[in-house]
């Protein structure tokens, strides 16, 4: 964990979990978001796509690090997905949960597998 001014805008070139007041507060800011988008949002619990959105890079920058290379393959058809099935909020969750949880699984796999993974519990 890095905390502090210096090192809160350095890149942690260590392998391993990686958390900085950065990511502390994009936290609290995706918590409010959706604190606030409540009583706008409450229909199929859309008020929570701030946090899953958030949390979701968190995971793959913080926790497993997969880089911005793989990041594409899952922010992309997510975007679209999201875009279609606004319209359709009852349904917005039994869609994107199944879809998008197996896609991060498979691109953390393959980041993992890839030889280059630096994320947390790596094997030295």
């Amino acid at each position: 964990m890095r905390w502090g001014p210096f090192l809160t805008f350095s890149v942690q070139k260590e392998a391993g979990f990686r958390f900085n007041l950065i990511d502390l507060g994009l936290i609290c800011f995706l918590s409010i978001t959706s604190w606030l988008l409540l009583p706008v949002l409450k229909e199929g619990y859309l008020f929570l796509i701030p946090l899953y959105i958030g949390y979701s890079f968190f995971l793959f920058c913080n926790v497993f690090r997969i880089g911005n290379k793989l990041e594409p393959f899952w922010y992309i058809p997510f975007s679209i997905a999201l875009y279609l099935l606004i319209q359709k909020p009852n349904l917005f969750w039994w869609i994107i949960l199944p879809i998008f949880e197996s896609l991060k699984f498979i691109l953390i796999t393959i980041k993992i597998k890839s030889g280059s993974y630096h994320g947390i519990f790596m094997n030295k």
